[in-house]
């Protein structure tokens, strides 16, 4: 009985120091997410989103602008500090990762960061103008 208690602690140090190495360093999984986008433009219907994370996904747009977009889980940006400068990939989420298409021209390019940061409508859409 005493052995098993002693290998349960053992087993919950491990991993709470895992879990703590792992905070610590930045390294983590960003859960599934929507983001929702409102295309604000004299015919939005003219327009698609394309999507491209691990995936390609194109998205037509509705007559109205709004649309949502599925972002599947991923891992965030992590990497060691060299000079202190974070070596490795660019987080997806800083990345060029949607692309607004006109008649299969891409007109603009945003990342989720860009459109997380665009201003709301009371619905909670953020709103991107074209012209």
């Amino acid at each position: 009985m005493a052995d098993q208690l002693g290998h349960s602690l053992r087993m919950a140090l491990i991993l709470a120091c895992i879990a703590a190495v792992t905070a610590l360093t930045g390294c983590a999984y960003r859960l599934a997410s929507q983001q929702r986008l409102r295309i604000i433009a004299p015919a939005p219907d003219q327009y698609s989103v394309r999507f491209r994370l691990w995936e390609t996904r194109d998205y037509a747009v509705p007559p109205d602008g709004k649309l949502t977009l599925d972002v599947p889980a991923y891992r965030a940006r992590c990497g060691p500090f060299i000079f202190g400068i974070r070596m490795g990939p660019q987080s997806p989420f800083a990345a060029k990762t949607v692309s607004i298409m006109r008649r299969s021209k891409v007109t603009r390019q945003l990342s989720l960061l860009a459109i997380s940061r665009l201003p709301t409508d009371s619905e909670g859409y953020h709103q991107l103008k074209l012209k």
